[in-house]
């Protein structure tokens, strides 16, 4: 395979140089904006000694002159609302067949002059993408890139530095169109500087073969794209810090941190390095931010306090390269290695709702994981000439997780009480390798599009586990107490691989000059194979006994085709897709060992449509539908008895039908070019047919639970989020809101019996913050949270719980480069279990002064949680049971850094 895919590199590269030697009048290119998506109606002019001809893109961003007879020639770009672009081209020879231009433009800052509040505008709203200016948004001196998200409109930060854009997760990062790090949000956003940034854009990002046809019909991933300023993308820049101190509930280790990142940046070539190791749950790849040591001037302390559960250890290294390695034929890619040792303590009250009774656990745990990953991952794109284009990414990870839990649990319903103690150990090992292949053919007649795309992967798991419980049983019933022990040990040895594989193939058609008709076909396969043998031990006699009726041998295969039309158009204002898709599947299951077959045989129709207005340039609203199916998982589905808990034994249906998920979803977006407010909201209903749900059964006399699974219908979830924000003072008070609410019907069985649970949460959160540039700056915020369940059986119980949150942040910027800053802020949980209720309030503080030229030394002394009250708490809802948790997380250390700035960029041009 390796050889195989070096011999690819090495052809494309040769096809581009061997292009370059023959003889040819044709200059033809793509037009780009800054995310790589193609620009229609650019005016392209070609000035020659003799000559000046002018083109247009069409709208794949397209262009081509035909006669170019000259070797010395200047090719200009312009179009409304971009950035005019110039550049000379020379050949000592005649000119080759093709010769292949590639351009980027570049957001025109000033395109909008009637906002008097900003002199820039702050955001620009095209279709699928969000573009805010770095300009607009102020960031101090040797400010992180996450620092200045947190400033702009509809984007929301979380202390690990989670994005959460318009209400939904960034999941991808891109440093100018590419990849950054395999895409890893965290060591773009922690690392790179803020001043070096133009731009930050949030696309719907529909996959490769979107990008090229327009045809947008599938689930966006949420990007994140940063652009580098043009002057700074030629430069070195990086960071070291170190630190130290004591852990009051640990003075054996204390607390340390250390990390580092080098960056080179010369055009096209970018070269990263960073590194960190720290017991101060800083957040994996997270490398320029010191959190547990504090940002360095970050907006707020409120990303010290770790919201994780436990105590980590975090030892990660990572490369990352990019490089045009020849004309039209890019590289990028890296290496990436992570060390991870957590502990978590903790207390779980588990209330399982059955008709007439409860069964109440009151567990206590203790966790350990130490979790091992190497990930390599390597994209090459190669514009092969001006109607090709391929792209291949291989990625392999290996992955190790060693575990150990020990629990001790009383449990208790109407008579019986059950006191356990119950212990478990394991070893996983996963390696996985996947490509991804896309090609893209691009025929003379305008709109005449082929694509390709190619998926294979391959995932196998190793897993040895070990259980030992322990349980004695008192049943009330009786006048006489009846008294019963039970104890159980037990290994499982599983083995299973994943074969997995996709290809999908779209033709597009123009049918007018402003609509495409497409045709698609995509096949779709996942195999899995599992072999899982279990092991009864008996510690006197020192042996092991395979336990027949608990092991299996099951083969899994999953199958779909897809035959899909979809039709697009466009309007001045209005774009429109409309289509559907035939989709038969198939799900074969076998155990050779107890000659079980399924045989389960489907067939869906899949409609699906995007309705697209542009209201205004800085507003718009769109409508979606798709349909999707959804495969059962395969503990799910794998005919056995899982009996490694015996308290929750699992047993699995080979029946199971695939689920077919229908969603609406409806999105508006707004920014008001007068006052500078902004409003974003997002709205969808979810429908699904065959849902997978859980048959929990007790008996009477036994706290033993059994899971069973089945399809059903009448599942469904409406949600709803929105995001407003508006300066009150000019940049002085700025007002955030933004509230969610997630409505579901879910559906479940207990002992037999359907049940409907009404599950709403609730969510509202109010933030203003304050500001005086080189000053001050702070901020208060407010949040409220409400988790409700409701039943349809009258016997059982409702439940809710809710939470109140109240904080304050403030920073003081004072002469001789000396910063302070507090962060406050109280929890008020209510509902929950009394075992577990707790109501932490939190308090950090810190002092930092800086030295040197450009600040670009800092020493800070910090306090972390001084009252010593960090706690985790947090409910689930899981069919009829109700889960409170109440775990351990870093609590109160004090801390001496030291952080160390670097960077050299050349002159402005």
């Amino acid at each position: 395979m390796q050889r195989a895919f070096f011999c690819i590199i090495v052809i494309f590269s040769f096809v581009i140089s061997a292009k370059g030697q023959i003889q040819t009048r044709e200059v033809r290119g793509v037009v780009q904006d800054s995310t790589g998506r193609p620009l229609v109606g650019v005016t392209v002019r070609l000035y020659a000694k003799n000559d000046t001809m002018m083109v247009s893109t069409n709208e794949h961003g397209r262009f081509i002159f035909n006669k170019v007879a000259a070797n010395d020639f200047k090719l200009a770009f312009s179009l409304i609302g971009f950035q005019l672009y110039e550049r000379h081209y020379t050949s000592n020879v005649l000119l080759p067949i093709t010769e292949l231009v590639t351009v980027n433009l570049k957001e025109q800052p000033h395109e909008l002059q009637e906002i008097a509040v900003y002199g820039v505008v702050p955001v620009v709203i095209k279709q699928d993408t969000i573009q805010y200016n770095a300009k607009a948004y102020a960031a101090r001196k040797n400010a992180l890139l996450e620092d200045m998200i947190k400033q702009m409109p509809g984007l929301l930060v979380d202390r690990h530095g989670n994005i959460d854009a318009q209400g939904q997760r960034v999941t991808r990062v891109k440093v100018n169109g590419k990849d950054f790090f395999d895409g890893d949000v965290l060591t773009a956003t922690r690392n790179l500087p803020a001043e070096i940034v133009e731009n930050v854009q949030i696309i719907d990002d529909y996959g490769d073969q979107a990008n090229i046809t327009g045809i947008r019909n599938t689930e966006p991933e949420k990007v994140l794209n940063v652009t580098i300023k043009e002057d700074r993308n030629f430069g070195t820049f990086g960071q070291v810090t170190a630190g130290g101190g004591t852990d009051v509930n640990d003075e054996v280790h204390g607390r340390y941190i250390g990390s580092f990142s080098a960056n080179k940046f010369k055009g096209n070539k970018q070269v990263s390095i960073l590194g960190s190791s720290n017991n101060t749950n800083t957040s994996l790849f997270s490398f320029g931010d010191l959190s547990g040591a504090g940002s360095r001037n970050g907006g707020d302390l409120s990303s010290m306090i770790d919201g994780g559960d436990g105590i980590n250890s975090t030892n990660s290294i990572g490369f990352n390269y990019r490089d045009e390695v020849a004309k039209g034929v890019s590289v990028y890619g890296g290496y990436t290695f992570t060390k991870r040792k957590n502990e978590t303590i903790g207390t779980t009250r588990l209330t399982s709702v059955y008709q007439n009774r409860l069964i109440n656990s009151l567990d206590e745990v203790r966790s350990l994981s130490n979790n091992t990953k190497h990930k390599l991952t390597w994209t090459v794109e190669a514009n092969i000439d001006s109607a090709n284009y391929l792209k291949i990414t291989p990625t392999a990870s290996y992955n190790t997780n060693d575990l150990l839990s020990e629990s001790r649990s009383a449990i208790t319903d109407n008579r019986v009480f059950t006191d356990r103690h119950y212990n478990t150990s394991g070893t996983h090992n996963d390696p996985n390798f996947d490509l991804d292949l896309f090609y893209n053919h691009r025929f003379p007649t305008r709109g005449r599009n082929l694509s390709v795309t190619a998926k294979m992967e391959y995932y196998k798991r190793t897993r040895k586990d070990l259980a030992d419980d322990f349980s004695m049983s008192i049943d009330s019933a009786y006048s006489d107490p009846e008294v019963g022990y039970q104890q159980f040990k037990q290994r499982l040895d599983n083995f299973s691989y994943n074969r997995s594989a996709l290809l999908g193939i779209s033709y597009t058609e123009p049918v007018t000059k402003r609509s495409y008709l497409e045709l698609n076909y995509q096949y779709e396969s996942n195999s899995i194979a599992n072999a899982r043998n279990t092991f009864d031990i008996d510690s006197i006699r020192s042996r092991e006994s395979l336990v027949d009726s608990l092991s299996i041998d099951y083969d899994y295969l999953f199958q779909t085709h897809q035959f899909g039309v979809n039709y697009q158009g466009s309007l001045e204002r209005f774009k429109y897709t409309v289509g559907f898709a035939l989709q038969p599947t198939k799900l074969d299951g076998k155990t050779p060992s107890r000659d079980v077959i399924t045989h389960i045989n489907n067939l869906n129709f899949v409609p699906s449509a995007r309705f697209q207005y542009t209201i205004n340039k800085s507003s718009n609203l769109s409508l979606n539908y798709r349909g999707q199916n959804n495969q059962p998982a395969f503990t799910q589905i794998q005919p056995v008895r899982d009996v490694s808990n015996p308290q929750y034994i699992v047993v699995g249906n080979a029946n199971l039908k695939p689920e077919f998920m229908n969603t609406v979803s409806l999105q508006y977006r707004s920014f008001n070019i007068q006052n500078g407010s902004s409003l974003f909201t997002n709205f969808s209903f979810t429908h699904i047919q065959d849902k997978v749900v859980t048959n929990r059964v007790s008996s009477l006399n036994s706290t033993i639970q059994e899971t069973e699974f089945l399809n059903a219908n009448g599942y469904y979830d409406l949600r709803g989020f929105y995001h407003y924000s508006a300066p009150l003072a000019g940049k002085v008070l700025t007002l955030n809101l933004n509230g969610s609410m997630d409505y579901a019907n879910n559906l479940a069985y207990i002992n037999n019996v359907r049940n409907v649970a009404k599950n709403m949460i609730f969510s509202q959160n109010l933030q203003v913050n304050f500001q005086i540039e080189d000053l001050v700056e702070a901020d208060l915020r407010s949040s409220y949270t409400l988790n409700k369940i409701k039943y349809n059986i009258p016997s059982f119980m409702d439940a809710g719980a809710n939470t109140f949150s109240l904080g304050f942040g403030g920073k003081g910027y004072l002469p001789d480069n000396w910063v302070v800053s507090a962060d406050f802020s109280q929890n008020f949980n209510s509902g929950y279990s009394s075992s577990i209720n707790v109501n932490p309030t939190l308090l950090n503080v810190y002092i930092e002064k800086s030295f040197l030229q450009n600040d670009m030394l800092a020493i800070r002394f910090q306090g972390f949680d001084l009252f010593n009250k960090n706690r985790g708490v947090r409910r689930e809802i899981i069919g009829n049971s109700i889960m409170d948790m109440q775990n351990n997380r870093l609590a109160r250390y004090f801390l001496v850094s030291l952080n160390i700035r670097l960077q050299k960029f050349p002159s402005e041009i």
